[in-house]
């Protein structure tokens, strides 16, 4: 029974030194990894920005009477220069109570009511325009303008297969350096990303002091639609 007992191990051991010697340099998996980074100029022709309204009052009603009253002279503008319905949306609604502070004792001043709105602009010429007509609304806030291509899937596929190039030709680099060859990818990872090249924050009473001189105007200019990859390539 000792002798069976012993025979088994042995017999093992031997069988993993046997597959061992069998594993010759066809079985080992040679990978490389390589990164890939293509970017594409693009021309913005959408621009979105969002608007605030903010309104003290002694009620809760008076400051939403004189928050609607704004917000109704601003929706105006953006249906004289033809922004659809679909392209205006609410992104917040307050009503708060407002305090004021005297020799450390909190004292109620009223009721603050605010709206923000977000608008997509379709027209890019006529951003400028809206910018100085919203301007003579005074008190108001223009939070950010940012411009934005609406379809970037032929820029980004675009970006995508130049950015698998690049990666496959530092891969062959490679390759070629160390007398290999490059084979089928393994695994492929991905980062893509729009740059925007236009941001800003302004309070709209500021902007409109400005309209008076000079007409707004927003350069489109250009942004860029980049891709990286990650690509773990077989080599052999």
């Amino acid at each position: 029974m000792k002798r069976i007992r012993l025979v088994l191990p042995v017999l093992a051991l031997a069988m993993v030194i046997l597959f061992s010697s069998c594993m010759t340099g066809k079985d080992l998996v040679r990978t490389i990894e390589v990164n890939g980074t293509a970017k594409v100029t693009v021309t913005p022709d959408i621009a979105t920005f969002s608007i605030q309204v903010s309104e003290l009052g002694k009620t809760t009603e008076e400051a939403q009477r004189l928050a609607n009253a704004k917000l109704a002279q601003l929706l105006s503008v953006l249906d004289e220069y033809g922004i659809a319905e679909a392209d205006i949306k609410t992104t917040s609604l307050n009503l708060r109570p407002s305090y004021r502070w005297d020799e450390g004792e909190q004292i109620l001043e009223g009721q603050v009511a605010s709206q923000s709105l977000s608008v997509k602009v379709r027209d890019l010429k006529a951003l400028g325009p809206i910018i100085d007509q919203m301007g003579k609304v005074s008190g108001i806030y223009l939070n950010s303008v940012q411009l934005d291509k609406e379809d970037k899937s032929e820029a980004l596929k675009q970006a995508r297969l130049e950015a698998i190039g690049n990666a496959k030709a530092k891969a062959e680099l490679y390759a070629e350096s160390s007398a290999m060859q490059v084979g089928s990818p393994i695994t492929i990872s991905e980062y893509s990303v729009a740059s925007n090249p236009y941001n800003t924050r302004m309070k709209m009473e500021a902007a409109s002091a400005i309209a008076y001189d000079m007409a707004t105007e927003i350069p489109a200019g250009s942004m860029e639609v980049s891709s990286t990859v990650s690509i773990v390539y077989e080599m052999y």
